[in-house]
């Protein structure tokens, strides 16, 4: 009775862990920043601007306001898939849900699998299951803007080395590689685009958008 009972158990908190992951990326797959375009009455900023569901996108089509609204929205998708999942099943667990958010924010379900490039839900991810990682990882950000000048190659380059840092301190691996993999496939036209040296500086994109 006592080994059928402990299956059972095990069974249930295998379901939950399950169900957590598949709801992670569910969650993420909210197309938040399409929401907010449908709200003012404005297109899918698939189709405009830099072309991506995202909040900085959101922000030069649609608004300031709008954006901070799709930025704030990608952050929590990450926070809560990780804290969950952290709180269900421990680390291995949040790091999946925080991943599971990343991937829908990418690819999500609801929206014909054409998103953002998770980047702000990756930051939520690192907030919900490793607060010091995700402040590594912004300061990370902050000195790549200053010596990039270039704010997508600083995204790329603070998650690609924070996947490292996870992988040295040996701390939430699965979500640091996980989300590194994520964003490099996500980014891959900006990278070749900056091979090519057509990525423009942050002075210059913010001239073509006050022109546009």
């Amino acid at each position: 009775m006592a080994e059928i009972s402990g299956g059972c158990v095990r069974a249930v908190e295998l379901t939950l862990q399950a169900l957590a992951a598949i709801g992670s990326y569910l969650l993420g797959s909210v197309p938040s920043a399409l929401i907010a375009a449908r709200v003012a009455g404005r297109p899918d900023p698939r189709t405009v601007g830099t072309r991506n569901a995202g909040s900085t996108n959101v922000a030069l089509t649609v608004g300031p306001a709008a954006g901070i609204a799709v930025l704030i929205a990608d952050l929590l998708k990450g926070v809560s898939c990780g804290f969950v999942g952290l709180t269900i099943g421990g680390s291995v667990l949040g790091d999946i849900c925080a991943l599971g958010a990343v991937a829908g924010q990418i690819a999500p379900v609801f929206a014909g699998f054409r998103g953002g490039k998770g980047a702000a839900t990756t930051l939520g991810g690192y907030v919900g299951v490793a607060p010091a990682l995700a402040v590594i990882g912004l300061a990370t950000w902050g000195l790549g803007l200053l010596v990039i000048r270039r704010a997508v190659l600083s995204t790329v380059t603070a998650i690609v080395a924070l996947a490292v840092v996870t992988v040295v301190l040996q701390e939430h691996v699965p979500f640091g590689i996980g989300a590194a993999i994520l964003t490099l496939i996500a980014h891959r036209n900006d990278l070749l685009a900056w091979q090519r040296g057509e990525m423009p500086t942050i002075r210059d994109a913010l001239r073509d958008n006050r022109r546009t």
